[in-house]
């Protein structure tokens, strides 16, 4: 595969050793080279064929597919126009990747029902948006559980991130990716979940709505090192329209933190500048970042989960949360270049090998709550060989 990557940020330095890993090369398009250039320069010489320092406009991007050849495009920009590149890259027969259909100018819920609403058309070439970790990876964990059980009463999902410095101690609110975007979805956007029949209930914001206990949003508190009474603010994020409307049931988002880190945001309030936490030479990172997603079947819970530690195996510049955020889009173009669906627009959860090819990236544990005991659930086949990021659980038996 040699793909065009828009933004080589966090997300995108993760995803170029993704691209390593499997023989991938890329080239990459933004204004801004990762802090520490040289040591990924040395890394990445057989991967990265080139860097262009510039912002990028579907402008910009339709004179360079003129040009060159590739076979696909990953969008990771916040502010490139996502209708209009699905369009721009299908036109010129390239596949689109993005991590999500929402950019700066609609509103999350308005931006999700639109896509519903209005799927953008493609004849030439399959496209895979709202891929990344969530909502692809997790949209389509949900999809699994509930091909293999029945429609839910309600779906979780739920993230509980304690990434900090090494030495454990934060020097102020503190964030694990983009500081802007994180920012607007606590203090700026509109608040949402999806209740039954696919009604959206607005609140004004993460901020000012009362905060919510994991423990008991179907989170296997047994099995994951979340502490006891750990809260998350609830978030207004894509997958629960996604995933509300197909199988018309309650959905909402609960992002959760270490507790000082809690703490510290919500004393800063409005006022909210977080300090982007990301690998450096000087300074390791320690905690995890914990995404899953959990169904409710009357009083009983159906889960998948991911844990990835921070630690020196992921690059300098991107952290855990990053990681995962790049498997999900590297398993979109996994998806692309073993087992090329028909022209059209896809999300995640619509594509039968997605879940399979993430599997390879990063480990997807399942589990059961019932009567507030978790169990975890052992995979019927154990993949070949362990995934590219973390280490696969040791389960301890009886």
């Amino acid at each position: 595969m040699k793909c065009l990557v828009i933004g080589g940020g966090a997300v995108g330095v993760s995803l170029l050793y993704l691209f390593k890993a499997l023989g991938w090369r890329a080239t990459v398009v933004d204004p801004v080279r990762p802090k520490h250039w040289p040591a990924h320069e040395q890394a990445l010489r057989n991967t990265i064929e080139g860097w262009t320092e510039q912002p990028y406009s579907p402008d910009h991007l339709h004179a360079r597919l003129q040009k060159e050849a590739f076979d696909a495009v990953i969008d990771l920009a916040p502010t490139f126009d996502k209708r209009k590149s699905v369009t721009l890259c299908d036109e010129a027969g390239v596949s689109l990747i993005n991590s999500t259909m929402v950019d700066w100018r609609e509103d999350i819920h308005i931006a999700a029902y639109n896509f519903l609403d209005n799927r953008p058309q493609a004849a030439r070439r399959p496209h895979i948006v709202a891929s990344g970790m969530n909502p692809g990876a997790l949209n389509a964990m949900a999809e699994d559980i509930i091909r293999q059980t029945e429609q839910p009463d309600a779906i979780v999902y739920w993230e509980y991130d304690d990434t900090m410095p090494a030495c454990g101690k934060y020097r102020g609110p503190s964030i694990t990716w983009c500081p802007s975007e994180s920012t607007a979805e606590i203090v700026e956007d509109w608040n949402f979940e999806v209740l039954e029949e696919g009604t959206v209930l607005l609140h004004e914001d993460a901020m000012d709505w009362p905060l919510q206990g994991l423990g008991k949003c179907g989170v296997p508190m047994d099995l994951v090192p979340v502490p006891q009474g750990a809260e998350g603010f609830l978030i207004g994020h894509e997958e629960c329209i996604y995933m509300g409307w197909r199988h018309d049931t309650a959905v909402k988002f609960v992002y959760g933190f270490h507790p000082e880190n809690m703490r510290l945001i919500r004393a800063a309030g409005y006022d909210v500048e977080p300090e982007l936490l990301l690998r450096r030479p000087e300074e390791e990172l320690i905690g995890r970042d914990i995404v899953g997603v959990a169904c409710r079947f009357e009083d009983e819970w159906r889960g998948q989960y991911c844990l990835l530690e921070n630690s020196p195996a992921i690059p300098l510049d991107t952290n855990a949360t990053c990681a995962l955020v790049a498997a999900g889009v590297a398993a979109a173009a996994m998806v692309l270049a073993d087992s090329e669906p028909k022209p059209g627009v896809y999300l995640t959860h619509e594509l039968k090998d997605y879940l399979r090819a993430f599997q390879t990236l990063a480990h997807v544990h399942e589990y059961e709550l019932i009567d507030g005991a978790s169990r975890r659930i052992l995979p019927a086949v154990a993949p070949a060989c362990p995934p590219l990021l973390g280490v696969r659980p040791v389960i301890k038996t009886n």
